[in-house]
């Protein structure tokens, strides 16, 4: 997630993105520690692994770490099953409405978890109820964070940090594990130059 020069937020970096489908088992891609339960343990999933990847960010931003600790994807595994995460006291600064929204998003059955009834079900929670979408979309909403000119990216800076960039990777060889994934050159083409180039790593 990407911050623009104006504060607002972008998902980037579709490289693993998936159509969806019933018999979705085996796909796994994705980073372990953002993935729900049915994802981590191989079973057919829906899109509201999406709304528990956004209740782990949130638990994130709210606690300084990740609601099930670990690596490997095993040794989450393993926490997942000792217990049910839940946020009974906030942090000062953080209401109990959010934390409640974190709580129901962590919810470990997906059958349960906030969401599972259609995304309206998360637009209905009272954390989020009362803002206005509509400004946001336009962009008319001012962002309570706005990165400074000394966080945002300049690609041209890249020679700045050769040595800390890791070229292990053998591309070639990675390059079967993309097999069915799509990629969409107008998303990219529709963007300035500017807008690509003014971000600050969230």
């Amino acid at each position: 997630m990407v911050f623009d020069e104006r504060g607002y937020l972008f998902i980037t970096d579709f490289g693993i993105a998936r159509e969806y489908k019933a018999e979705n088992s085996k796909d796994t891609s994705g980073t372990p520690g953002y993935m729900a339960p049915e994802v981590l343990f191989r079973k057919p999933h829906k899109s509201n692994v999406d709304y528990y990847a956004l209740g782990v960010i949130l638990y994130e931003l709210m606690m300084g770490k990740r609601p099930y600790p670990g690596r490997e994807r095993k040794e989450i595994r393993e926490f997942m099953l000792s217990k049910q995460v839940k946020i009974n006291d906030p942090p000062e600064g953080f209401s109990k409405d959010l934390a409640d929204f974190i709580n129901k998003l962590l919810i470990r059955n997906p059958e349960n978890r906030l969401g599972s009834k259609g995304i309206a079900e998360i637009f209905e929670h009272p954390w989020i109820k009362n803002e206005n979408w509509k400004m946001i979309e336009t962009k008319d909403f001012k962002p309570p964070f706005v990165p400074s000119s000394e966080d945002l990216f300049d690609p041209k800076r890249v020679s700045e940090f050769k040595d800390e960039i890791d070229y292990s990777i053998d591309l070639a060889s990675a390059q079967p594990m993309f097999i069915g994934y799509n990629y969409d050159s107008r998303i990219s083409e529709g963007r300035s130059s500017k807008h690509r180039n003014s971000v600050s790593t969230f």
